[in-house]
């Protein structure tokens, strides 16, 4: 039996060597003459490969990966002549490279080798294949070895290996190169779509009026929802979530919930959808309407697809790694964090909490860019907000990479004095305000919106009447 000290005598050198990592990486030298020689003689062809190949290492020969970077350099001047093997050599000469890729002859013979560019696409795959089965291997090679030798903390490390992944999965999807007729055309017809109100051009609705000035949530956004404390931007904030994901066309949500334990954010969504109290079962005062309407409620909810994480104080490397598994196995397409004062950076400890702040904003802008969803997060007002006027963006707390970072900002506004002197069984509205303090893609305003304490829920006040108050 070995010694213990056995077990822990592997190096990243004895690493490469156990899982043979050392013989050559899978690639295809027949398909990458293909692909070069099929763009010389065909533009159509060469449209294909820039479209299908633009990343680094595309091709395992040097030689043939020098050869394209010209090529592609030398179309937005040349056009399809960039493919001619004489503007193609003349490039490489004066560049110093051409003797690099063998002179002359050698490209010359790259455009001989290939009778007809038919199968372009399926050259084009398969170099493709073995570049993202290199990446591959690179990856998890640099990863052991990172491992053996880490020198920084394993949740960055964790991060680093994700990010590298979905890079990698990026690179086996491919687009087309476009021209701009289709282009007008297709804006046209979303314009049109937009004076029409459809809602297949617009973000994923919010369930409020609001969706006028920011067009929906849409995927890539940050959407920073701020209030003071107690002010009901958790409440909003479920509001948003559960009509997104109970919708007319109801999709996927994640939401962190580093405040509140899951059990009782499910709790809050019951009785905000069945718009009862929580007091109610408490005091057993409930009607049977009211456990029907509950009972509803609970079905609904079990139909939807929300994914809760109740993690406290989570890091913010974590919560980016959460957020991608949510992605891959849930498919979600919101995501909603409460809130972002609550969230770690990964800073050093003598970093300002201006600093960390603007990390974890950073963070997560590239996250929603990252996972193409937008991402709600709420946030928290200084006390300045308090003293009289109406809270404005200078008010968010470590406001500066706030709001930077942010494609809106909206603020949550309400008298929070006159809940105090309702009566728990009270089930009227109380006036609030959605300030759109922020909103880098369209007009700013504000929205008004009925606050009801008892069922935790918010309404639009245009389209309140007496009937839809629950009877007091």
């Amino acid at each position: 039996m070995p010694s213990p000290s056995n077990d822990h005598a592997t190096t990243p050198a004895t690493t490469v060597s156990l899982l043979n990592l050392d013989r050559p990486k899978p690639h295809n030298p027949e398909a990458e003459i293909a692909v070069l020689g099929a763009m010389m003689i065909s533009p159509d062809a060469a449209t294909a490969a820039f479209s299908s190949l633009k990343f680094e290492g595309a091709f395992y020969r040097p030689a043939h990966q020098i050869i394209f970077d010209a090529m592609l350099a030398l179309s937005a001047d040349k056009g399809n002549a960039s493919m001619d093997p004489v503007i193609l050599a003349d490039h490489l000469e004066r560049s110093g490279r051409l003797e690099e890729v063998g002179g002359r002859s050698y490209i010359v013979q790259l455009m001989d080798s290939v009778p007809t560019a038919a199968n372009i696409d399926h050259y084009l795959d398969i170099v493709r294949q073995n570049a993202v089965l290199r990446r591959i291997i690179s990856t998890c090679t640099d990863t052991i070895i990172h491992c053996y030798d880490c020198d920084e903390d394993v949740h960055q490390l964790l991060d680093g290996i994700e990010q590298r992944i979905f890079e990698v999965s990026g690179m086996n999807e491919s687009k087309d190169l476009l021209t701009i007729q289709p282009l007008v055309e297709d804006a046209v017809t979303y314009l049109e779509k937009l004076i029409d109100g459809n809602p297949d051009v617009l973000g994923l609705s919010t369930g409020y009026e609001v969706d006028r000035m920011i067009s929906g949530l849409r995927p890539g956004d940050l959407f920073v929802l701020a209030a003071r404390p107690s002010i009901g931007k958790t409440a909003l904030a479920l509001n948003i979530a559960a009509n997104i994901a109970m919708g007319a066309k109801p999709v996927p949500i994640g939401f962190f919930s580093l405040e509140m334990p899951a059990q009782q954010l499910v709790l809050r969504l019951i009785c905000s959808t069945a718009r009862v109290s929580l007091s109610e079962f408490r005091n057993k005062t409930l009607s049977n309407s009211g456990w029907m309407d509950t009972l509803r409620a609970c079905d609904m909810l079990r139909k939807a697809n929300i994914v809760i994480d109740d993690t406290g104080a989570i890091d913010i490397l974590e919560l980016r790694a959460k957020a991608r598994r949510m992605s891959n196995k849930h498919g979600v397409k919101a995501i909603f964090i409460d809130y972002l004062q609550l969230v770690r950076a990964h800073t050093n400890r003598n970093a300002s909490r201006e600093n960390e702040v603007s990390q974890i904003s950073g963070a997560l802008k590239a996250m929603a860019k990252e996972l193409s969803v937008p991402v709600v997060v709420l946030a928290q007002l200084n006390r300045q907000a308090e003293q009289g006027e109406k809270p404005k963006l200078s008010h968010l707390r470590e406001s500066g990479a706030i709001e930077q970072d942010a494609d809106v900002v909206a603020i949550l506004h309400r008298e929070r004095e006159k809940q105090l002197s309702q009566k728990e069984d009270d089930g009227a509205g109380l006036d609030a305000e959605l300030i759109i303090a922020k909103n880098r893609n369209g007009s700013t305003g504000t929205q008004e919106l009925l606050f009801f304490p008892r069922f935790t829920r918010f309404e639009n006040k245009s389209r309140i009447s007496e009937a839809d108050i629950p009877d007091q």
